[in-house]
């Protein structure tokens, strides 16, 4: 068998859907790619102004953590997710950070390698600026610019980070170019997908994308999904047709001086017959599930829709659909298609279940209670909604999810008489007690939070807090 190719993957996942089929489509073909790793590089979402660059990236980080969970990697072992750049060399970024340190360890390290770009080239760039001679073991494959002969470059890959690009332009990396306008020709839809792909994890959650993003709606549910492209060039090269020009054709405003003969790659044409998206489906519905396990999540008290909690200032929201779309994106982006989420009461819009990851389990709030007479009726509701249970009070939970049995309520006040509680309905002031601990959304970044973390709590409150934690 052939040696692996080395290669790092530097994405910005949660820009699009392409990066997770793309991420999917490298962990699927371990036995060709030796991955060392995923840095996260910066992006604008056009569909989300408020998001700043650095929530980008810790989204995107998650996410990438969660697509290793399906593929049964364990968190802290190869390979690792490392934060990029959070802003543009463009825009006057200069420093350091995990990924750009990480870039530059293995060119140290390795011989040479394979540094796969699917957004601005703001990480490799920033190596290279603070490193220069590490670019002769750079092998970057970059998925930007048009027509290198035409274009004026209009793609977001190029022009979110010029500077990044010239960086790596007048460096002695070697660079190959895939145009966007040849990825642009890899489309699928929904229907599609869904008929032509296996049931497993990691299908699972590709599938849930389609709904997670609004605008493949607009789009009527085709999308073209460019990022695995370059992931199958790195794995088929010799499919490729692919040609060595001047760096020159690419410095369209003579914006840098180039070294002497400093020549680039540029991919003239995909394999034919469709060989990309079915190598792709191959690779995914060829996936066994293995090492996945569905993470248990915590929280309460989302009020999803109840402007009051606006109006009162009890949480950190100018608007009310402000608060709903931070919430369901914090939400999803910890949240996984298969996980279980407990949410302690007080739900608010039941409705917008439709939009959040997960199987949900609702023990009913007060406010839950003003909404019904009759509870067998309104769970019957709920549950066609999409919930995936509704508990009227109280319930224990299975010790083989924290460790021990533990009682989930709404109030603090009905805790358990013996054993620890899980409780939610106070904003302020009581996070933990001698009975146990709030997972009341406002506590905890307005996001569940995991079944490992409320661990720690309920150690900390049985073996290591004294009397003067509860005052």
């Amino acid at each position: 068998m052939s040696e692996k190719i080395k290669v790092l993957i530097d994405t910005d996942v949660c820009n699009e859907i392409d990066d997770q089929f793309a991420i999917c489509y490298a962990l699927a073909n371990a036995k060709k790619l030796n991955i060392l790793g995923f840095t996260i590089c910066p992006f604008r979402d056009a569909a989300k102004p408020n998001l700043s660059i650095r929530d980008g990236l810790i989204d995107s980080k998650n996410e990438a953590n969660h697509i290793l969970r399906l593929f049964g990697a364990a968190y802290g072992k190869q390979p690792s997710v490392f934060l990029g750049c959070d802003g543009f060399l463009s825009e006057g970024y200069d420093g350091t950070n995990p990924a750009v340190e990480k870039i530059i360890s293995l060119a140290k390290s390795e011989e040479k390698f394979v540094v796969c770009c699917l957004g601005p080239l703001t990480n490799v760039a920033m190596a290279i600026r603070l490193e220069p001679k590490i670019a002769k073991n750079l092998d970057i494959v970059w998925l930007g610019t048009g027509n290198i002969l035409l274009d004026k470059f209009s793609d977001s890959n190029f022009v979110d980070d010029k500077d990044a690009f010239y960086e790596v332009l007048k460096s002695k990396a070697r660079l190959t170019v895939l145009p966007s306008n040849l990825a642009r020709g890899i489309v699928t839809s929904k229907y599609e997908f869904f008929e032509n792909s296996t049931k497993n994890n990691v299908t699972d959650f590709l599938k849930s994308l389609f709904d997670r993003f609004d605008y493949i709606k607009k789009e009527k549910e085709i999308k073209s999904i460019y990022d695995i492209a370059p992931i199958a060039y790195v794995l088929h090269q010799k499919k490729f047709a692919v040609r060595e020009i001047d760096a020159k054709l690419l410095d369209k405003e003579n914006a840098v001086k180039l070294p002497a003969n400093r020549n680039v790659l540029e991919v003239l044409d995909l394999p034919k017959n469709s060989f990309v998206w079915l190598d792709f489906l191959n690779s995914i519905n060829s996936i066994k599930d293995g090492g996945f396990k569905p993470q248990t999540f915590f929280i309460s008290d989302t009020h999803f829709g109840q402007e009051r909690k606006v109006k009162i200032k009890e949480v950190p929201f100018k608007s009310v659909e402000e608060m709903n779309e931070e919430i369901i994106r914090r939400w999803n982006n910890k949240v996984g298609p298969q996980d279980v989420v407990y949410h302690l009461g007080d739900f608010g819009d039941y409705e917008l279940v439709k939009r959040l990851n997960g199987k949900i389990i609702l023990i009913c709030g007060n406010y839950e209670h003003y909404d019904f007479n009759n509870f067998k009726k309104f769970r019957e509701k709920l549950i066609k909604l999409g919930f995936l249970d509704v508990v009227e009070k109280g319930m224990y939970l299975d010790e083989s999810v924290l460790g021990e049995r533990v009682f989930l309520t709404h109030k603090p006040s009905n805790h358990a008489k013996s054993g620890l509680t899980l409780f939610g309905h106070v904003h302020s002031l009581k996070l933990l007690t001698r009975y146990g601990f709030n997972v009341c959304c406002a506590y905890h970044n307005f996001a569940p939070i995991t079944a490992a973390s409320v661990k720690k709590y309920l150690n900390f409150i049985k073996n290591h807090a004294d009397r003067d934690v509860f005052v």
